[in-house]
């Protein structure tokens, strides 16, 4: 559960938000029980990630990516967009960060733990997703070190791609290592001798 709260917001919108106008977010998420540190400062940034659970920014669509690449430099976090709409930004459709909920100053209370809410089970998921794609990824390397090392032991020893294999596996058995390791070696070995 997402209660700890670092408010970022730009200095270019200090005039727009009060801290005692109804429409910040801030003040709102305090006044239902949430715990808000807020910066204008983006260097303070660094000093106050370690204790809260979430990131909320907000900027403008013009300032969003630079402000939440800089704050998550420090570490990853649920990235809330606060969304400031300013009529005189160019409007853009993409941006090259993960945001995992936008908030605005004209949600109701239901609406702003909903997003809360959503954000958090949106962020879990998200890493858990690149989790598995960085195992599929490294797995997938492994593979092509097997493939590579099978072609090698085949081309040198003269043997069927089976038996290529089943030398791998044996080696490694033997040496109590992991195939790809005994694959590597085949490589490293093999390029040594080529270079030669």
């Amino acid at each position: 559960m997402i209660d700890r709260f670092l408010l970022f917001m730009g200095p270019e919108l200090k005039d727009y938000y009060k801290p005692t106008d109804p429409s910040n977010i801030g003040g709102r998420l305090q006044d239902l029980g949430y715990h808000v540190i807020k910066t204008k400062d983006i260097s303070a940034v660094s000093a106050f990630i370690q204790q809260v659970d979430a990131l909320i920014i907000c900027s403008t669509v013009v300032n969003i990516e630079n402000s939440a690449k800089k704050c998550l430099a420090h570490r990853s976090l649920p990235l809330i967009w606060w969304v400031h709409d300013d009529p005189k930004s160019e409007q853009k459709c993409e941006l090259d960060i993960n945001i995992d909920s936008l908030v605005s100053s004209k949600m109701t209370d239901s609406e702003l733990h909903w997003s809360l809410y959503l954000c958090s089970k949106h962020y879990l998921e998200r890493i858990q997703w690149q989790k598995e794609r960085e195992l599929l990824l490294s797995k997938l390397e492994e593979r092509k070190h097997l493939e590579k090392a099978k072609a090698i032991l085949c081309e040198m020893k003269k043997i069927s791609e089976p038996q290529a294999y089943e030398f791998i596996r044996k080696q490694a058995m033997d040496e109590r290592k992991r195939m790809v390791d005994v694959a590597m070696s085949i490589i490293n070995a093999y390029q040594i001798l080529i270079a030669e």
